[in-house]
């Protein structure tokens, strides 16, 4: 098994040729099949049980941090695979070792949208359902998605997760976005699954810290903003030197009370997240509600990603400036991350 600090450093190691595979990532609307590789070898979606995890929450969200801040598709799905292993503490061993039988550690993807109707007794659990843009769907060889158990007629019933084999599910093309382009995204349908015991899960009557997901999952938008900004920055200083001697200065593109409001914003995000990660408590024994405070940080990456934006100036219609790719990637994050939250606090948190 990776420890820690082997999986920091591993996808650290990464991040040059993400970030230097980003534009190709866009365009061609997947991750390099290598990187994708590189991720899983290195640890990245381990599917780690509650007793052994220690502090990889704290590892997850800083990688997936950095990770953002390259290419913002890649840190999105890497935050959607890293946060599995939350989603499974659901489950009874049952699906823990059912994912276990492969070799290595299997891509999973999830949708908790509550879009499967699963019917019949305990032994003979069946599932139907359609499920919209999956994130890294295109990749995974298992998939956890959000049911209700049906159980008395005209009632809702008990809102749950099934564990699906990809072979279960039919596909559709990947999901045509202006930003998160590279996300895996697919539309699922699931016709007639038959659903073991032991891969059903119901959510509301088996606790677990649900939490998690969501600081992972915000703090990818936050990693993209920090990512635009030192992308700004450091094309601002390139174009600065090569004016240096005779072009007028104040034509760059750099606002420096906007650039510091940017680098406000996302400073303040990624603290109330990493506070979250590393079990910190308000130490004036305030009430907090976790949910509230991601949502918080997801509304702050995506201000601060508009200012930087809007310093482009004549770039900002560039589909190929990195800022500009990376704004794209927090505004469609954002919507996503918002019903991601909204989500998991259904499922009681």
């Amino acid at each position: 098994m990776h420890t820690h600090t082997a999986l920091r450093d591993r996808v650290e190691d990464l991040v040059p040729r993400i970030r230097e595979e980003a534009a190709r990532t866009e365009a061609e609307r997947r991750i390099p099949t290598e990187v994708l590789a590189a991720l899983l070898d290195a640890g990245a979606f381990a599917l780690v049980p509650a007793g052994e995890r220690g502090d990889r929450e704290a590892e997850l969200v800083e990688l997936v941090r950095t990770v953002s801040a390259a290419c913002g598709s890649t840190g999105w799905v890497t935050a959607a695979g890293g946060a599995v292993p939350w989603l499974l503490d659901l489950f009874p061993q049952a699906a823990w070792d059912r994912l276990r039988d492969e070799a290595g550690d299997p891509l999973v993807a999830f949708s908790p949208e509550p879009a499967g109707r699963l019917v019949g007794p305990e032994d003979e659990l069946v599932l139907n359902g359609r499920w919209t843009a999956v994130t890294g769907a295109a990749n995974a060889s298992w998939l956890l998605l959000g049911v209700r158990r049906h159980e008395v007629p005209g009632e809702p019933g008990r809102a749950g997760l099934a564990l699906v084999p990809i072979e279960d599910c039919e596909l559709s093309d990947p999901v045509d976005t202006v930003g998160l382009t590279a996300s895996g995204a697919q539309d699922v349908r699931v016709r007639g699954a038959v659903i073991p015991v032991g891969s059903w899960a119901d959510a509301e009557h088996r606790g677990a810290d649900l939490r998690a997901i969501g600081t992972i999952a915000a703090m990818a938008l936050v990693g993209s903003a920090a990512g635009a900004l030192v992308t700004h920055l450091d094309q601002s200083r390139r174009r600065l030197a090569l004016s240096h001697g005779g072009e007028d200065v104040t034509a760059l593109d750099l606002s420096p009370a906007r650039i510091a409001r940017a680098a406000s914003l996302v400073d303040g995000a990624a603290l109330v997240l990493r506070e979250q990660a590393t079990g910190h408590h308000d130490p004036d024994d305030q009430p907090r509600d976790p949910f509230e405070d991601q949502l918080y940080a997801v509304d702050r990456a995506v201000e601060a990603t508009a200012l930087v934006f809007a310093s482009l100036r004549a770039h900002a219609l560039d589909n190929g400036d990195p800022v500009a790719r990376l704004w794209r990637d927090v505004r469609v994050g954002g919507y996503h991350a918002r019903a991601l939250i909204g989500r998991l606090r259904a499922l009681g948190g």
